[in-house]
């Protein structure tokens, strides 16, 4: 699966019509009260705005999360970040995530 395919896929389950409108709003907010990404997508993302993310890790370092971020007064942004590592006991590493997420929304001008 790539990053593009995944954030398609997210979008479709929590802002289109993939799911009903009630299990939507559910998905959503389960994924806005996750704690498990506060150190991935969201330490990249300005304060005041707001985020749902699904985390995920595993072996090679393999570090990943998909998030719907919604700047103040702006369309949502749906994000997929995966990272991972060529030694299988490679640690994964939260800063990336973070980082490439700064990168992202600074391309997108998201944060102007």
């Amino acid at each position: 699966s790539t990053p593009e395919a995944i954030a398609k896929t997210l979008q479709s389950f929590t802002l289109g019509t993939a799911l009903p409108t009630e299990k939507r709003e559910l998905l959503v907010d389960w994924m806005k009260r996750n704690t498990t990404g506060n150190k991935l997508i969201r330490a990249g993302v300005p304060k005041g705005w707001e985020v749902a993310d699904k985390t995920g890790a595993g072996s090679y370092g393999t570090r990943n999360d998909i998030a719907i971020i919604w700047p103040p007064n702006k369309k949502p942004i749906v994000l997929a970040i995966l990272s991972n590592h060529d030694k299988e006991d490679a640690k994964y590493d939260d800063k990336l995530i973070a980082d490439a997420t700064k990168v992202v929304l600074n391309t997108l001008k998201a944060t102007e």
